[in-house]
């Protein structure tokens, strides 16, 4: 697995700035413009650019074309909801393509459903690397030991001067503080008193700095699978690394129970334990087409399997690596290689020596045994590693002042975000948030059930705010639900 992102420097707001109160946050109602035409994937659904300013700070400065889409209303529409699939770098413009597998009729029916694609995204700037920088030696998820380490900061330095040189000045401004900020620009230009908002997982981050920066101008706000932007990145990755451990755990307690395991009867940590040992080694290999299959690349999959959670198809898969035998699909299929600098513009990550970095990650696998460390966390924070200059949205408590009730959605099972960064955001929404809890496993719950559905649905429509501390029953993951996860998830990992 090629570690996933790329870090970024150069912060132009100081961090008393970004924790400015809500009531001077710079105003979008400004007239800006929407050219809207027909998506060249589905005619039904509108695509559009807006121009925005690269960074808000300098609204008369350069501009950049925000992508965006629009599925109007099948009856009368209550408003835009505003939706994200989280990622970091994920595409709301496929998402709304995609709303009918991801959204009940009713919302679909009552609102019309506005996905960008945020800065530095798919259609709306993309950031733009040359493969030989990207192919450059010392890419690694975690280093071995400082001549590594030295070899990570080198290649995190080259590979971000050489993005900023192809990608322009948009490279340095994609936080998700001024996604937010173009999130609110779109609604003026919809001609919108208020918005609606559905953010999946790191999508919530940028729900959260919405509602920080522009409380009075939400109707309803859904956060599903919250990501807790309070934590220094020590507590991040270890939490999120125990957060991994705990579907470890649910998957081998459901391959010991159920038939439907094909390590049913196994002893799955040992089988497990040994497929690493081999990827150690570097004798695993993909038995679909013999392509070798790193440590990384390995827990990196599995960690991937628990989103859905897709247990059936991951007992397959380690049954292949197992014995050798092809499964239905390969490994490699699953894996994401590509560059997304967002989380070191949200993310400030003060590792300075091998020595620490080891430490961390030692005490990471004291938690996690099984899966050593959750992957999205270490690579996404090591791509961060060695970087000059601020963070544009570094980490802080939330400070929410005037916002309506907002819906909090979170397994307690969740392997990305875990169920205890959704308390942690609760106590600091304190009672302006109202936290639902699924009880089983898999990342994100709005389509887990009738139940979380239900509550989410008449949250949206008619402002039906479910009681704090309602819970819903697990599903069996093993079955497949009505409502299937959105298609962009399967290059999503947050």
């Amino acid at each position: 697995m090629r570690r996933i992102g790329l870090a970024l420097v150069g912060a132009l707001l100081c961090l008393a700035t970004l924790l400015t109160a809500p009531s001077f946050a710079a105003p979008a109602d400004e007239k800006r413009v929407i050219t809207w035409k027909p998506c060249p994937e589905d005619a039904a659904v509108q695509c559009g650019t807006i121009k925005l300013p690269v960074d808000w700070s300098k609204p008369g400065g350069p501009l950049f074309e925000l992508a965006l889409a629009r599925r109007a209303a099948t009856g009368v529409s209550k408003g835009p909801l505003f939706i994200n699939p989280g990622g970091p770098g994920g595409s709301g413009v496929s998402m709304t393509l995609s709303a009918p597998a991801r959204f009940s009729p009713a919302l679909l029916q009552s609102f019309d459903i506005i996905g960008i694609d945020p800065r530095g995204v798919a259609r709306s700037h993309p950031v733009v690397c040359t493969a030989a920088a990207m192919n450059q030696p010392g890419n690694r998820i975690m280093p071995g030991n400082a001549a590594e380490f030295a070899e990570l900061v080198a290649f995190n330095r080259q590979l971000a001067a050489d993005c900023r040189r192809e990608t322009g000045p948009l490279f340095d401004h994609v936080d998700s503080r001024s996604v937010a900020r173009d999130v609110d620009a779109v609604r003026a230009a919809l001609g919108a008193e208020k918005l609606n908002w559905y953010g999946a997982s790191y999508g919530t981050l940028m729900g959260q700095m919405y509602a920080e920066l522009f409380p009075g101008r939400i109707r309803a706000m859904v956060n599903d699978g919250n990501m807790d932007h309070s934590l220094d990145i020590d507590r991040f990755i270890r939490s999120d690394s125990a957060f991994a451990e705990d579907s470890y755990n649910q998957f081998v307690a459901w391959c010991n129970q159920s038939a439907n395991c094909e390590l049913h009867g196994e002893d799955v940590k040992a089988v497990f334990a040994d497929l690493l040992r081999r990827a150690d080694a570097g004798t695993l290999a993909d038995p679909a087409d013999g392509r070798p299959i790193s440590n990384w690349d390995l827990l990196d999959v599995t960690q991937f399997y628990f989103n859905r959670p897709r247990w059936v198809e991951l007992g397959k898969l380690l049954a292949s690596l197992n014995t050798g035998v092809p499964a239905f699909r390969s490994l490699s299929t699953d894996l994401v290689e590509d560059v997304r600098p967002q989380f070191c513009q949200d993310w400030a990550v003060p590792i300075k020596t091998y020595d620490e970095l080891d430490r961390l990650y030692q005490a990471t696998r004291k938690e996690a045994p099984g899966m050593r460390a959750s992957v999205i966390a270490l690579a996404s924070s090591t791509q961060c590693v060695g970087r000059p200059g601020k963070v544009n949205n570094p980490q802080h408590p939330l400070k929410v002042i005037g916002a309506p009730k907002i819906l909090m959605l979170n397994g307690v099972h969740d392997p990305a975000t875990g169920y205890a960064w959704a308390e942690n955001v609760k106590r600091q929404l304190g009672d302006t948030a109202v936290l639902v809890t699924y009880e089983g496993a898999g990342h994100v719950a709005y389509t887990r059930n009738t139940c979380t559905r239900a509550a989410v649905d008449a949250y949206l429509l008619d402002l039906t705010i479910p009681a704090d501390g309602t819970r819903c029953p697990a599903s069996n993951p093993a079955l497949t639900t009505t409502l299937t996860a959105d298609p962009t998830d399967l290059t999503t990992r947050w």
